[in-house]
């Protein structure tokens, strides 16, 4: 299948936000007087998001003790949203090429629309996305199709000549799902144990840097 439009997960694909979350989520941890978190047990848990962080950094909390804490971490860290966040090195010539060729691109996250508003606000990109489809967009989130085929069709193409890009094995099942061929960000925020073999994705991708070359290469 021809590819026309490349359509990319936010954090730990195209994004590493882990540092700005793990600033928030152990300064969270300061302010009830818990121990902070080592850097990586926060980062490989970035992509089951807000609550699953909250939970990692208070193990047996429920209810609303939880989150109120969940709450308190989410606006730390819509505070701090892009002291250290980047495009991962190596992306910026891919996206270039996108930009060059005039080919349509765009986010499909299941971040809320209020932190991802921010934190695009101050991230520049050499093509703007031609769609950005947030977590609460429509009434359904990933690994339901729907948000990547309204992405689709913002972008002008069909299902079938798109690729999904994602880290999260929710990522890979919401692109099957939608018909397109998906690609796995094998660098992004994954357990230890994640492995290929788990993962069925049509390609996988060990950097950011063999993302550009398969744009370069593929599209």
């Amino acid at each position: 299948m021809t590819i026309r439009c490349v359509l990319f997960d936010l954090d730990g694909t195209l994004l590493d936000t882990s540092y700005d979350f793990a600033y928030a989520l152990n300064h969270t941890c300061r302010h009830y007087g818990q121990d902070p978190l080592h850097y990586q047990d926060i980062r490989k848990t970035v992509s089951q998001g807000g609550l699953a962080m909250t939970q990692l950094a208070f193990p047996g909390l429920e209810g609303e003790e939880l989150e109120s804490k969940r709450q308190f971490f989410l606006d730390v860290y819509f505070k701090h949203i892009d002291m250290h966040t980047r495009l991962f090195p190596g992306l910026e010539a891919g996206l270039a090429e996108i930009a060059e060729r005039n080919i349509p691109w765009g986010i499909v996250t299941n971040k809320p629309t209020w932190l991802t508003e921010k934190l695009l606000a101050n991230i520049s990109f050499p093509s703007e996305p031609a769609s950005i489809i947030c977590g609460d967009t429509l009434s359904v989130r990933k690994p339901h199709p729907e948000p990547l085929l309204l992405a689709a069709q913002q972008c002008g193409v069909t299902a079938d000549q798109c690729i999904y890009l994602g880290d999260h094995p929710r990522d890979i099942e919401a692109g099957i799902n939608a018909g397109m061929q998906t690609g796995a960000a094998m660098f992004g925020y994954l357990p230890e144990a994640a492995s290929e073999t788990a993962w069925p994705a049509d390609y996988f991708f060990e950097t950011p840097i063999e993302i550009t070359h398969f744009i370069q290469e593929t599209l």
